[in-house]
């Protein structure tokens, strides 16, 4: 069953030259306006339990159309068919009045979502307790932090398990702590079948939430499908629109002190090659070496795991793998930190220049703890002639 169903929705605009044209129209009944197309033909569904990621550049209708999708905006033209209840968190604090208490926000919230006054009543305990906000929750949120108002925003529009859940990039102010309890319910939804519009620039997060995806451009949808291959496209498309220079970084990365606080929140402390120098030289079919050294906070071993991405310096990932992929468990000594190797017996790769991306993330390779990137730089050269990337295994056969 379709959760949601658009057909060729659309959103337009009316543009004035000046302020007065609006007015003369109006009188006149001759048009002083030319419309412009925030959104245009859109046309996809969601099915129960499905998840689909928003993605595109800046200005491509993707806060348009969580809009429509959400019910604070009327669209143009199409049909947009929704089953059940929908719950949405967009712009910041949208919905939130500045001079209210946290507390009469949630009162105020859980009645636009439709709940009476005993169902809300017996959700303010769990709203209060998931936004960790109890100290202040009697305070007007006009004196909130960005990350209070998505903490208090997103307990609210999710307390209420709704059959669909619109997500805009909002959760991005918050800390790590409760972006990772907000994928973590993201996560829960879709265990409990629930449909899940997640619009996201990144698209790290895009491939591992949503099973589908969708993309944008100027209005229009540009490409629809399996997540891997829509995200892999609309990275080709930005690569090829503008190829920018990375700029070199030093080969051995630091990061924050290690004499920093390593109590509590994750954090890589070293990120080496095995040759030294500003830009080491490897030679195709030479052994490579990474070494991550890193600290576990306060979090299980069973929740940490080391991705690495190699990359060359026209942003093309060459190959990324996590110890999570490749299911390595890691452990930590009695003072919290541990270090891994990440080794290949014949670099494959062929002349060019590269860096590394050096991950810190979770078991569920979603939530990101800390990163490198970019980091360790290095150069490639061969003795053959092959063109290309990487050198691949192969032979030649004749009948």
């Amino acid at each position: 069953m379709s959760t949601l169903i658009t057909e060729n929705l659309g959103k337009g605009y009316r543009i004035y030259r000046k302020p007065s044209d609006s007015l003369k129209e109006l009188l006149l009944r001759r048009t002083y306006h030319r419309t412009f197309w925030a959104l245009q033909g859109v046309t996809f569904r969601c099915e129960q339990g499905e998840s689909i990621g928003i993605i595109g550049a800046n200005g491509a209708g993707k806060s348009t159309l969580l809009k429509l999708l959400a019910g604070t905006m009327q669209p143009s033209e199409g049909v947009l068919t929704i089953e059940g209840r929908v719950s949405a968190i967009l712009e910041l604090g949208t919905g939130f009045h500045p001079e209210f208490s946290g507390l009469d926000n949630i009162r105020m919230g859980c009645a636009m979502l439709g709940l009476n006054a005993a169902e809300t009543r017996d959700r303010i305990p769990e709203i209060i307790a998931f936004s960790e906000l109890e100290a202040f929750i009697e305070q007007p949120v006009k004196s909130y932090s960005s990350g209070m108002y998505v903490r208090l925003a997103f307990a609210i529009v999710t307390c209420i398990e709704p059959e669909l859940l619109v997500v805009d990039e909002a959760l991005s102010v918050g800390d790590q702590h409760f972006q990772k309890k907000s994928i973590n319910r993201m996560n829960h939804f879709r265990q409990l079948g629930k449909s899940l519009i997640f619009c996201s620039h990144n698209l790290y997060h895009v491939k591992e939430l949503c099973s589908r995806a969708l993309w944008l451009h100027q209005g229009k949808v540009a490409a629809s499908g399996e997540v891997g291959e829509v995200v892999d496209a609309y990275q080709d498309f930005v690569r090829q629109k503008d190829r920018l220079t990375i700029a070199t970084a030093p080969p051995t990365t630091t990061g924050k002190d290690q004499e920093s606080d390593l109590t509590t929140l994750p954090q890589l402390l070293n990120v080496t090659l095995d040759r030294p120098g500003e830009l080491p030289l490897y030679r195709s079919g030479d052994p490579f070496c990474v070494s991550v050294s890193a600290h576990r906070g306060t979090i299980t071993m069973e929740d940490i795991h080391v991705g690495i991405v190699i990359t060359r310096n026209d942003g093309v990932q060459c190959y990324g793998v996590s110890t999570a992929v490749d299911k390595i468990s890691l452990t930590a000594g009695t003072d919290g930190c541990f270090s891994v190797r990440y080794q290949i017996d014949a670099l494959p790769l062929l002349s060019g220049e590269y860096f590394l991306e050096v991950w810190y993330i979770d078991a569920t390779s979603v939530h990101i703890y800390d990163s490198r990137n970019p980091c360790c730089p290095f150069k490639v050269r061969q003795k053959s002639v092959e063109v290309g990337m990487v050198w691949l295994p192969h032979r030649w056969e004749q009948d």
